[in-house]
């Protein structure tokens, strides 16, 4: 008996010094759990709601509204209803293999066509970011021409001032050319006049020598006459005699 309420006393002891540090483990682990709970569902993919699935699979029928669309489900049903009653159409291996193919395209384009679309909108913006860039580059140029000719604005008066200054050197050369033609004429003019002075001399000398030599050729043959020489011989005499004479008289 006293050692039954030894065990009881020890195990109220127990009990209560115990109590606190379980309720208190068991309160992290039901937080820790809750905690893991909601970070799974948070993770977890989030399942499609069935009425934007029930609009998706709508949309896929012909049809701009609801009815439209019903209305084409039905004419279709109907038209492969009696195509099969009437053996016309005849649902075989063929049928399942195209459905399957046919689903297979369908998954595939469902699939590929959101990241065939990122593909080519960002080629898209590739290209019109290279067309910016382009644009940007050109006109950044133009810009930098427009300064550039801005900074000669005096252009006008510069050219101007040249053109004078051409003018100026064209009437130079001109005279210079013109002065240059008369000198050139001078010289030809001199040229001719030396020449003809030169032909004038030459043809009084050669008149000169011929009038010379016929000259001579007469005294030669005026001596070589008898009656000539006699008359000369007599009058050298008669010289000789008047001057042998002067002396005399003085």
């Amino acid at each position: 008996m006293a050692s039954r309420l030894v065990f009881s006393r020890n195990a109220q002891l127990l009990r209560q010094t115990l109590a606190p540090s379980v309720s208190r483990q068991i309160a992290a682990g039901v937080a820790a759990a809750r905690l893991q709970q909601r970070a799974e569902l948070a993770t977890a993919p989030q399942r499609p709601d069935p009425k934007v699935a029930a609009e998706s699979l709508i949309k896929l029928f012909p049809g701009d509204n609801l009815a439209a669309k019903s209305g084409s489900v039905l004419v279709g049903a109907s038209i492969a209803a009696f195509l099969i009653s009437k053996e016309i159409y005849l649902v075989d291996a063929e049928v399942f293999e195209m459905a399957c193919i046919f689903g297979a395209y369908y998954l595939w384009f469902s699939g590929g066509k959101d990241g065939a679309v990122e593909y080519f909108n960002d080629k898209k913006a590739t290209i019109k970011r290279v067309l910016e860039q382009a644009r940007n580059d050109h006109k950044a140029v133009v810009q930098e021409r427009i300064q550039h000719i801005g900074k000669m604005s005096d252009i006008v008066d510069v050219t101007n001032g040249l053109f004078e200054m051409s003018k100026e050197i064209a009437k130079l050369e001109a005279e210079a050319y013109e002065l240059k033609q008369k000198v050139n004429f001078t010289s030809q003019v001199k040229g001719v006049l030396d020449s003809w002075v030169r032909h004038e001399a030459s043809v009084r000398e050669s008149q000169q020598k011929q009038l010379t030599g016929a000259v001579i050729q007469r005294v030669k043959d005026a001596l070589a006459n008898d009656k000539v020489q006699t008359d000369i011989l007599r009058q050298s005499l008669a010289e000789i005699e008047r001057l042998a004479a002067t002396p005399k008289a003085r």
